[in-house]
């Protein structure tokens, strides 16, 4: 094959991982909005469990048409024209085809289509069956999207997918309180932090003209100050998305969704897509050695922190979460430290077996139910030290009391919210009596 024809087919490959999941997620949306009677379940899940294997074989052949042709590879940069246009300001659609993005696409397509196939018969009869299967969609074409972005304009549309759906797992059972509360809690956390990323987007167009990928290579001419803003900016946006101090209570309270849903997202793709926009943007924080520093310190903390929360904590899905954060920790400092390939590594082999346990989590606590378990190295602990044991123990048992200090520092801010909505309300009935009075 000439290189035309393989960039050819890795145009419509790329097209087709990303569009596949999203078609599918519309169609079966309006039809469920539009129908008098529910659909059937097969019906439901058989056309989003296509979707989404056909995604993971155009990624497949993506990768395969980058890796398996000798001699041969494809620019990694495929164009599509412009997405939107205004004047002189234009945000390009294009694709970045490359070692990363075909592996972190051919994970998220793979776990996306094999838990789709697990839910299948987990979910049988549950009342949201149809919700699950559809936003389920919706997150494999945000994975691809973010995936194979060329742009961080792009990536960002991705981003948004990913969180809005993760939200509306949590939220799933939405018939009881706390999964609702713990819905609100990560959404606002992704709000927060995602203003790092819009802000970055728009001052690396400012600065470097551009917001291709593939710009940033150039982030080495900026002054230092400049370089070390926008990675800040990223590494902030990073670490909401994967949970790392000082935003890391939103993941415990995650675990109130389905459990397929939990080993996707906060075992699988989701939890690491913050590390995928570090590896993305690895060029402004090699650059930026304060940023990397500050990376460093809080990804090595992060994992600390998770350990000893992982090592009390009572539930089994709980416990798999801060598990996870903690290799989590340890993945964002390989990264910050320049270790690019270790890092790669590490987040497939931990991504494939997170995802494994959280779907073994029922039949794991049976498993100790019937062969017990005991952790001798906390006894030795508690034997050499007692009253330091007791201590961490205490903190560990309460997180720290970390969402206490930050529900405290955002106090103020919720009461004059709730203020001014109550100016506003009474100054809009003065107004709407005014305008009814004769």
């Amino acid at each position: 094959m000439s290189v035309a024809a393989i960039d050819g087919v890795m145009r419509w490959a790329v097209i087709i991982a990303i569009c596949a999941p999203l078609l599918s997620a519309l169609v079966i949306g309006v039809l469920l909005m539009g129908r008098a009677r529910w659909m059937r379940e097969s019906a439901v899940a058989g056309g989003v469990t296509a979707s989404l294997f056909v995604s993971a074989a155009a990624s497949f052949v993506a990768s395969a048409c980058h890796f398996g042709i000798p001699g041969i590879r494809v620019p990694g940069n495929i164009e599509y024209g412009d997405w939107l246009a205004v004047g002189d300001y234009s945000v390009p659609l294009v694709a970045l085809v490359d070692g990363i993005a075909l592996t972190f696409s051919l994970l998220a397509a793979t776990l996306t289509a094999l838990v789709a196939r697990f839910s299948r018969t987990y979910l049988h009869k549950e009342a949201g069956f149809a919700r699950f299967f559809v936003l389920l969609a919706m997150f494999a074409a945000g994975s691809q999207l973010v995936a194979f972005a060329g742009a961080l304009d792009a990536f960002f549309a991705g981003w948004e997918l990913i969180g809005l759906s993760s939200a509306l797992f949590i939220g799933f059972f939405h018939d009881r309180d706390e999964p609702v509360r713990s819905s609100v809690r990560a959404f606002a956390t992704y709000r927060l932090c995602d203003v790092g990323l819009l802000i970055a987007m728009v001052t690396v167009h400012e600065v470097l003209g551009s917001t291709r990928f593939s710009a940033l290579t150039a982030s080495g001419s900026l002054p230092p100050l400049e370089s070390a803003t926008i990675g800040a900016l990223f590494l902030l946006s990073a670490m909401g998305k994967s949970a790392q101090l000082p935003f890391s209570g939103w993941l415990p309270r995650a675990m109130e969704g389905p459990t397929p849903s939990s080993a996707l997202f906060y075992g699988a793709v989701s939890i690491h897509a913050g590390l995928y926009l570090m590896l993305r943007v690895s060029p402004v924080i090699a650059v930026a050695p304060v940023v990397a520093g500050i990376g460093v310190v809080v990804g090595v903390a992060t994992a600390i922190y998770a350990a000893a929360m992982a090592r009390v904590h009572t539930d089994a899905k709980g416990a798999l979460a801060h598990a996870t954060l903690s290799q989590i920790g340890l993945i964002l400092a390989e990264i910050c430290l320049g270790l690019t390939r270790l890092a790669i590594a590490h987040l497939v082999c931990h991504a494939l077996l997170r995802a494994y346990q959280y779907l073994r989590a029922p039949n794991m606590i049976h498993d100790v139910h019937q062969h017990g378990h005991m952790d001798h190295g906390h006894m030795m602990f508690a034997r050499i030290a007692p009253r330091l044991s007791e201590r961490i123990y205490a903190l560990a048992v309460h997180r720290l009391r970390l969402d206490e200090q930050i529900d405290r520092a955002i106090a103020p801010v919720l009461r004059l919210s709730r203020a001014l909505a109550r100016v506003d309300a009474r100054l809009s009935g003065i107004v709407q009596s005014e305008r009814s009075a004769p």
